[in-house]
């Protein structure tokens, strides 16, 4: 028997390759005849520019920019010098994990350092631009990187004003004319993991928002400060594409100011990082298939690592089964994913900063008792290797 193990990071706890190597022990744990073969997976968020970098045979660069509460930080880059292509993900310098949790307030928080990182791949001869978007601790619909762009947002009697959510409450004009005018000659792409519009119920401020600090009471009035930073932005260029387009709500909105804004191209992260690292002959090669995530909820069918990974394991008719952090479907709604079974880290006895706090070893116990199960389930009750 052969397993293939590809989960994404559990956001703020463990990366994907060490995700990969805590199942792999689990299985050895049923059974050390088992063979085995690990791809780090990724959908745009953490560790995106790490994997494409490893795949590309990129150097790794760092940068010193914002962070989304204005602290300095070291934000790592990939380098691909035969394409002249960095490769950025927006979690190393406006990730949550940045903002410490008494000021996760993301009235107050931008994205400057976005915008630096671009500036910093621009200075290094990039003609190509690869964006992660996911992991973010920020809710400005990208207003703090087109700042660091040159953007400059003004009140009705032309002061510049910072670019949070709570500072741009008096804008009344925004000037895109001092963009880096080199931004149109590069090709700019970027990975989503969500394909949520930048307002409205299904928006960057009522989904996303509470997990960055919004109180229930914030979401509306957060939704209707993105909508009226967007038509500012749009009465001084028109948009590339309408806000409620697909995955414009990426990120707290940093998709709509790459794509609507700086006419970015989008692709849905998970697959674009399949195809880069050859799931489909993995896949193939393999009798079942072990993938995970931090969280299995509603958001997980839109885009993120583990529905792709079923839709493409279905196509060649092999199990998935999963294991995350936190499991907020009912079972109806794991097989409707397409999955053959999913465990949680966190349960009754375990809870979830335990989980947070020791994932390696949680993810061997519960990776080894899906095994299981799954073998016996399947009639390999006397050897399961074959």
């Amino acid at each position: 028997m052969h397993v293939l193990l590809c989960p994404d990071s559990f956001k703020g706890s463990l990366s994907s390759p060490a995700v990969a190597n805590a199942m792999i022990a689990g299985i050895r744990q049923v059974d050390p005849q088992v063979t085995t073969e690990a791809i780090a997976m990724a959908d745009g968020g953490e560790g995106m520019s790490d994997i494409v970098n490893t795949a590309l045979d990129g150097q790794w660069r760092a940068a010193r920019v914002h962070a989304p509460d204005g602290q300095w930080v070291r934000a790592g880059w990939g380098w691909d010098s035969v394409q002249r292509q960095a490769i950025l993900d927006v979690a190393s310098a406006c990730g949550l994990d940045l903002v410490p949790e008494a000021k996760r307030d993301p009235w107050q928080l931008d994205t400057r350092g976005v915008g630096e990182l671009i500036l910093a791949a621009l200075d290094a001869g990039a003609t190509r631009i690869l964006i992660g978007l996911g992991g973010s601790g920020t809710n400005d619909a990208g207003a703090g990187m087109l700042a660091a762009l040159g953007a400059v947002f003004m009140d009705a009697s032309g002061h510049r004003l910072a670019p949070s959510p709570a500072a741009l409450a008096d804008l009344a004009r925004v000037d895109l004319s001092l963009l880096d005018a080199r931004l149109p000659s590069i090709k700019l792409d970027f990975l989503t993991d969500v394909d949520n519009p930048l307002t409205g119920a299904q928006g960057a401020s009522a989904v996303f928002g509470p997990q960055k600090g919004l109180s229930p009471s914030q979401v509306a009035p957060m939704d209707a400060r993105l909508t009226a930073i967007a038509r500012r932005i749009e009465a001084s260029r028109p948009l590339r594409c309408d806000i409620d387009s697909p995955g414009m709500g990426a990120a707290g909105g940093l998709g709509f100011a790459l794509g609507a804004v700086l006419g970015g191209a989008r692709q849905m992260g998970s697959g674009y990082i399949a195809d880069l690292v050859g799931l489909d002959a993995a896949i193939h090669r393999s009798d079942l298939v072990i993938t995970g995530e931090g969280c299995l909820d509603g958001q997980t069918a839109r885009g993120k690592v583990v529905a792709e990974v079923v839709r493409r394991a279905n196509g060649f008719g092999k199990p998935v089964l999963a294991i995350a952090g936190s499991v907020n479907c009912t079972p109806e709604q794991i097989h409707e994913i397409g999955l053959a079974g999913a465990l949680s880290l966190s349960n009754k006895e375990v809870s979830i900063a335990e989980a947070i706090a020791r994932p390696a070893g949680l993810i061997t116990e519960r990776t080894a008792q899906a095994f299981h199960q799954w073998a016996l389930a399947r009639g390999h009750n006397k050897a399961l290797s074959d």
